[in-house]
């Protein structure tokens, strides 16, 4: 066995479509009303939102927290993320942190992203941090020292993740988890 880190970015890889609201929540089954509560709580959220979180759960979110489960059960050393840090330049235009966003703050190379004219100190913190925890992965097979916030290993019966976000690195509950928790009581009942 080898220590594994695993996560998704907040605004992952969607694979899905669906034409109304009515239809994309019908995935749910038996589950479609406490999805739309869950989902869109005020029935504001448009179409194209509302299949960008579903299927990125679905496709990415929920796989990636259900892979750590797995691996922590069978004993693995395994460390959970959640990257939600979305460069300055790109702030307003893109709405999360979209798929692949996140390795170009793993590498410590944010310019890859935006372009080095762009990059701002806050920009270069991130990458500076996040790399240091790759780097350190590499090198130890445990993403914490050097004083960074500890990473915390992924326990399937706690409620802890790392969020890189906008305000900083959070290590707490997961904001997802209603969501992803109903994702996998909806894999449950189809096998």
């Amino acid at each position: 066995m080898v220590p594994v880190v695993v996560g998704a970015n907040d605004r992952d890889l969607w694979i899905g479509n669906a034409n109304s609201k009515d239809e994309l929540f019908a995935i749910f089954g038996p589950d479609a009303a406490e999805a739309r509560k869950l989902y869109d709580p005020r029935g504001d959220q448009t179409l194209d939102e509302l299949t960008q979180q579903v299927f990125a759960d679905e496709t990415l979110v929920e796989p990636a927290r259900h892979l750590a489960d797995e691996m922590a059960r069978a004993g693995q050393q395994v460390w959970l993320f959640r990257f939600a840090y979305v460069a300055q330049a790109q702030r307003g235009t893109n709405m999360g942190t979209l798929h692949g966003f996140e390795i170009p703050f793993a590498m410590n190379m944010p310019a890859a992203l935006v372009g080095a004219d762009k990059v701002t100190p806050t920009d270069k913190a991130m990458a500076d941090l996040t790399s240091a925890y790759w780097v350190q992965f590499g090198l130890t097979g445990d993403p914490n020292g050097d004083g960074r916030p500890v990473w915390p290993r992924h326990d399937p019966a706690v409620d802890r993740i790392i969020h890189f976000t906008n305000s900083g690195i959070i290590i707490g509950t997961d904001p997802l988890k209603p969501r992803l928790d109903l994702w996998q009581r909806v894999w449950r009942r189809k096998n």
